[in-house]
């Protein structure tokens, strides 16, 4: 894996009784290093984020706008899956 951050874009499972993750996925992303994300498609509720670096990420705080970036960050190890649940038109920055 390069150095990129992947987003993988889900549905909520059929079954909330644990988080899982949906195939097909409804959309996937690639960010490099300080990249911003395209805003989540309608149906996304659930996200897994994986990044080959260690990194933050900022979610935006207002549906379709980019992420500031002086607001709360999310620390990452690398080459690990954090699952977040997200509102739909959301965006995500890596650095």
């Amino acid at each position: 894996m390069a150095n990129e951050c992947k987003i993988f874009e889900m549905a909520l499972p059929r079954q909330a009784l644990a988080p899982i993750r949906t195939v097909p996925f409804l959309a996937k992303q690639q960010l490099s290093t300080t990249g911003v994300s395209a805003a989540f498609t309608r149906s996304t509720r659930m996200v897994t984020i994986v990044s080959s670096l260690a990194g933050t990420l900022e979610f935006s705080s207002a549906t379709g706008t980019d992420p500031s970036g002086s607001g709360d960050t999310f620390p990452i190890a690398a080459d690990t899956f954090y699952d977040f649940d997200v509102r739909p038109g959301t965006k995500v920055r890596f650095v």
